[in-house]
């Protein structure tokens, strides 16, 4: 493994131990060192420049307007939709009577008690049908829930580039599910009627409603801020380097949002933010 040296740029390599280059004498521990230490507090500047945006970002996403703040009721709303009744499942036979009403709370509780050899089901030439229907109505049941969940989660990228085109997904597939999911299981209670009839009954809850109305009240509100040119993000004005340049104006002027070593050196009177009277490196140079 090699280096080189910064000022002649002769090679070094690991038995080159002491602190000064072999070749030019230079002490390459302080070589340097006032310009290298600027170039890591205007980067310091710069990434906090790129966070403060972030946070500015986000906190318009929250509570920038008053529809911002209805998503965020809404989303919540959406999830909280899910603890309804979202179906009714009864069944009666010769030795047993039994009726549920399922939320998101049993179809949990359900799934956890499940024998997943039930699956096998899915292949039979009486059951298949039906048992194929509850499977994928619960599967979209929980497709939705999870589309709630991601859009709470990612709701504060709202006001970024790709927020609103990620926003309005995340509820249309919230309401495709929940719609699918309702009629995924009044299959399923055709098919079981048709195969053995009066042993299963049911509906759907009008939870299920409730959770496809709340996604659709969610994409009207994107849309709605879409429309009305989207949420105002009051950014807090970032300063970089000994000038406080704004760091919109010192990216448009320098073209580049990284500051590196050379270009404080090829602009030290802008960025040095005070000219040491002799350098470390000058000193240790007169001693060797």
């Amino acid at each position: 493994m090699t280096s080189q040296c910064p000022k002649c740029g002769r090679k070094l390599t690991l038995r080159d131990l002491k602190p000064q280059c072999p070749g030019c004498k230079t002490n390459l521990l302080y070589y340097k060192i006032e310009e290298r230490l600027e170039v890591d507090a205007l980067n310091a500047e710069i990434e906090h420049a790129h966070t403060q945006k972030k946070m500015d970002r986000a906190k318009a996403a929250m509570v920038g307007s008053p529809l911002a703040i209805v998503r965020i009721v809404l989303l919540v709303l959406v999830i909280a939709a899910f603890m309804l009744p979202l179906a009714k499942l009864s069944a009666q036979g010769p030795f047993f009577e039994s009726s549920t009403t399922y939320s998101a709370i049993q179809i949990v509780n359900s799934l956890m008690e499940l024998d997943f050899g039930i699956l096998s089901l899915v292949s039979s030439s009486v059951f298949g049908s039906s048992t194929l229907y509850l499977a994928l109505s619960i599967v979209c049941v929980v497709l939705a829930a999870l589309m709630a969940l991601i859009e709470l989660i990612v709701s504060f990228l709202s006001c970024s580039p790709k927020g609103f085109g990620r926003n309005v997904t995340l509820s249309v597939l919230g309401i495709i599910f929940s719609v699918a999911a309702s009629v995924l299981f009044n299959m399923f209670l055709k098919s079981m009627t048709a195969i053995l009839p009066g042993f299963a009954t049911g509906s759907v809850g009008f939870g299920i409603y409730v959770v496809a109305g709340m996604f659709a009240l969610v994409l009207l509100i994107n849309i709605i801020i879409k429309a009305r040119g989207g949420i105002k993000v009051n950014y807090k004005p970032c300063y970089i380097g000994k000038d406080h340049m704004l760091y919109e104006d010192f990216v448009k002027e320098y073209g580049v949002d990284v500051v590196t070593l050379d270009m404080v050196v090829e602009n030290a009177e802008k960025f040095m933010k005070a000219k040491p009277e002799e350098s470390q490196e000058v000193k240790e140079e007169a001693k060797a």
